[in-house]
């Protein structure tokens, strides 16, 4: 899987480092605008710091996408290195929260799982289920991209 370019060792190893930093922050920012806890319903988080927390999720789906491009400019090798970084991403973002938390503790919890363009509250299956198929979809074009090897 790592033939030419940046190598899926590089990619894979990114995305997990991304995924500690991500969990770490969000321990932070959960124990600060939540307070009495982390369950539903959640409360509005304060004007400002949705704004910049908004800024953080597309800091970071720019910072996945220019790692993707690092291995060339094909375009199945790039979309395929962005699904792999994104899924591993956030299936180990959710591994270290629970670790560090206990959350969640299980697939049916709910989460704000997105911000941008507003709160998206969903089970935590839901991003889980979206993870795994951007992996399958990762592999699949990385072997169609290959010549199927």
């Amino acid at each position: 899987m790592s033939r030419g370019g940046f190598g899926w060792w590089g990619i894979t190893i990114y995305a997990a480092a991304m995924a500690f930093v991500e969990a770490a922050c969000v321990v932070t920012l959960k124990r600060l605008y939540f307070p009495d806890g982390w369950r539903p319903p959640f409360h509005a988080i304060p004007a400002e710091g949705l704004l910049l927390e908004q800024a953080r999720e597309i800091a970071t789906l720019v910072m996945i996408a220019a790692v993707a491009l690092l291995g060339g400019p094909a375009w199945r090798g790039a979309i395929a290195r962005f699904l792999w970084i994104f899924g591993l991403w956030d299936l180990l973002y959710y591994a270290f929260l629970r670790c560090l938390t206990g959350f969640p503790s299980s697939f049916g919890d709910l989460d704000i799982v997105f911000l941008v363009p507003h709160e998206w509250i969903l089970p935590v299956w839901v991003p889980v289920a979206c993870s795994v198929g951007a992996l399958a979809l990762a592999l699949r074009l990385h072997r169609s991209a290959n010549g199927g090897d």
